[in-house]
């Protein structure tokens, strides 16, 4: 079975829009990412929040792109965006 991903994202208020305009215009290639099944970001404006829902072939495969992201500096741009750090949870398919 796959693993689940949700990754929380807490913008700085003035930051909104241009994490939204990242998102669409960078996260098309994660699923070209070796490992990557699907991935999909939301906003929920009454909280402030982004939520990314990600599935791939395994945790691993999911670290392994997040060390990427990291290495090509993304992940620090977006947390120079964002009030704290985001939060990841892999979770275990079972359907």
């Amino acid at each position: 079975m796959a693993t689940i991903v949700t990754v929380k994202f807490f913008p700085k208020l003035d930051n909104v829009e241009e994490v939204k305009e990242w998102f669409k215009n960078n996260l098309y290639t994660t699923e070209k990412y070796e490992g990557c099944q699907l991935i999909r970001a939301s906003y929920n404006k009454d909280i402030n929040e982004f939520l990314l829902y990600e599935i791939w072939d395994s945790e691993d495969a999911h670290k392994k792109y997040v060390n990427w992201r990291v290495e090509i500096g993304d992940i620090p741009m977006l947390a120079g965006l964002s009030i704290k750090d985001p939060e990841i949870t892999y979770l275990e398919e079972v359907y």
